[in-house]
C-alpha cells in the first residue's frame, strides 16, 4: 500500500463524517458465469472486468484501454488508446483462466515503459492465435473518454473518471446484456455489490494484491456486498481529501448536468488488511493513511436475470490508521466512477444511445463521429449531411471556378 504520511492524514483528519463500520462478512468467491453479462477485457498490461450493453460492444474501464496516458516515455505501439489488435475479450471459462494466466505472466518479463512495445508485440503473437471467436473474442474498435478530476498537487489525486468502450469483430450468440445505473446510489443502496478477482487463497488480500495473475481463478470472482453513502457525505469526504472546494473543480469537458463525478461507499470486505476499529474517527486518526488504488472491479446491482453497472474501474482508497494500541485498526471511504453520467458519449460511441432504463438502444444515423463528439451535448454533423455539404461545397467551388 501506498503511504502518504503525514500530510495527507492532516488532510483527512478534518473529514467531518464519521464511518464507523464497513460491511463484515457478506462476501463470497462465486462462479464468474453467475453474472453472463460480465465478462473480461485482456490487453498486454492488464485484465479488467468489461459488460455487455449489445452482442458486439462491450463497456469497460478506460484505464484498461489507455494504460500510459500519464506519461510520454512508452512507444508508440502503447501510447494513447491501444488498438484493436491489441485487445482481446475473453468470456469466463476454464480454458480461458490458464490461456490467460500463460498470455499474461508473458508480457510480465518486460517491465518497464520503455518495454512497453515489446510487451504489446508479445500479447499481439499469442492472442491473435487463439482468437477463435466462441471464447476469445476479436476487438473492430476501441475508444476512450476521460474527466481528469484534479489539478492539486497531491499525485493520489490524479485519477481519472472514466469509461471505454470496444466493439468485437462478431457478436457473442445468446448475450446476455447488462444495462447502465443511471439514478444517483443513495445511502446503503439495496443489493450494491462489488465484482473482484477472486484470491488464490484466503490469506491474500485481494484489493492489495496488486500482481493480479499468481494462482487466480479467472473462472471465479468475489462477490462483496457493499454499503453505499448518502450523496452528501460522499462529496464532502471527496473534496476535503482532495482539498476541493467544490464538486466542480474539474479540469477538462464539463460534467454532465453538473452532476457529481463519484459514488463512495464505506469499507468492505477484502479492500483492507486491517480491521475496522468503530473507535477511531477519521476526524481524530493517527499519523498514517493509507491510499491506494484498488484491484480493477466492476459494481453493480442485480436487476432480474442480469445486472445493472454501476462502475467499471479501479476504486480508490483512503485509510486512516491509528498509531496507537491498534497499529492496524482504520477507518475510511471508497470512491469510484459513476459510469452511468457518461450516457452522451456511450451513445455516441456505440451508434446508438442509452434509454432510460439504462439499456442501449439502436439510434442509426444520428452522427456519432467519436472525433466530432461535443461533451456538452450539441449534435455533431450526421455523415449523411457532411458528405452533403462537401459535395455542395464542391459543386459551388467549380461553379465558381468557371465563371
Amino acid at each position: 500500500m501506498t503511504n502518504h504520511g503525514t500530510s495527507l492524514a492532516v488532510v483527512l483528519a478534518i473529514v467531518a463524517i464519521v464511518l464507523i463500520s464497513s460491511v463484515a462478512a457478506e462476501s463470497s468467491v462465486i462462479k464468474m458465469t453467475d453474472y453472463p453479462s460480465i465478462l473480461y477485457v485482456a490487453t498486454p498490461f492488464s485484465l479488467c472486468f468489461g459488460a455487455l450493453l449489445t452482442p458486439r460492444t462491450v463497456i469497460t474501464d478506460a484505464r484498461c484501454l489507455f494504460p500510459f496516458s500519464n506519461t510520454s516515455s512508452v512507444p508508440d505501439v502503447a501510447s494513447g488508446t491501444l488498438k484493436p489488435d491489441y485487445l482481446m475479450v475473453a468470456l469466463p471459462t476454464v480454458n480461458t483462466s490458464a490461456t490467460m494466466h500463460n498470455i499474461l505472466l508473458s508480457t510480465q518479463v518486460y517491465t518497464t515503459e520503455a518495454q512497453a512495445g515489446f510487451r504489446a508485440t508479445t500479447f499481439l503473437s499469442l492472442a491473435a492465435a487463439l482468437v477463435d471467436n466462441s471464447t476469445f473474442y476479436a476487438v473492430n474498435t476501441s475508444a476512450v473518454h476521460a474527466y481528469y478530476p484534479q489539478t492539486q498537487s497531491s499525485k493520489g489525486a490524479q485519477q481519472n473518471f472514466n469509461v471505454g468502450i470496444v466493439t468485437l469483430k462478431v457478436p457473442i450468440k445468446g448475450a446476455q446484456l447488462a444495462s447502465l445505473q443511471l439514478d444517483d446510489l443513495n445511502a446503503d443502496t439495496d443489493g450494491l455489490t462489488a465484482i473482484t478477482f477472486s484470491p488464490p487463497n484466503t490469506k491474500i488480500d485481494a484489493a492489495s494484491q496488486q500482481v493480479l495473475y499468481n494462482g487466480i481463478d479467472l473462472t471465479k470472482v468475489q462477490k462483496t456486498a457493499v454499503s453505499s453513502l448518502k450523496r452528501k457525505e460522499c462529496d464532502s469526504n471527496y473534496m476535503k481529501a482532495y482539498d476541493l472546494s467544490d464538486m466542480k473543480s474539474f479540469p477538462g469537458h464539463e460534467l454532465p448536468d453538473n452532476s457529481s463525478p463519484i459514488y463512495c461507499s464505506k469499507l468492505y470486505d477484502n479492500t483492507t488488511q486491517c480491521k475496522i476499529d468503530t473507535s477511531i474517527a477519521i476526524s481524530n486518526n493517527g499519523p498514517n493513511v493509507n491510499s491506494i488504488d484498488l484491484n480493477s472491479t466492476i459494481f453493480i446491482i442485480p436487476h432480474g436475470s442480469s445486472v445493472k453497472v454501476v462502475s467499471i474501474g479501479r476504486p480508490h482508497l483512503f485509510e486512516a490508521t491509528s498509531s496507537a494500541l491498534t497499529p492496524c485498526d482504520a477507518n475510511g471511504f471508497i470512491h469510484f466512477i459513476r459510469t452511468g453520467l457518461y450516457t452522451d458519449w456511450i451513445g455516441w460511441a456505440t451508434r446508438g444511445s442509452i434509454a432510460s432504463n439504462g439499456s442501449w438502444v439502436d439510434k442509426p444515423s444520428s452522427g456519432n463521429v467519436l472525433g466530432d463528439f461535443n461533451p456538452n451535448g450539441a449534435a455533431a454533423l450526421s455523415p449523411q449531411l457532411f458528405t452533403l455539404i462537401t459535395v455542395v461545397t464542391a459543386l459551388l467551388v467549380a461553379i465558381t471556378a468557371a465563371f
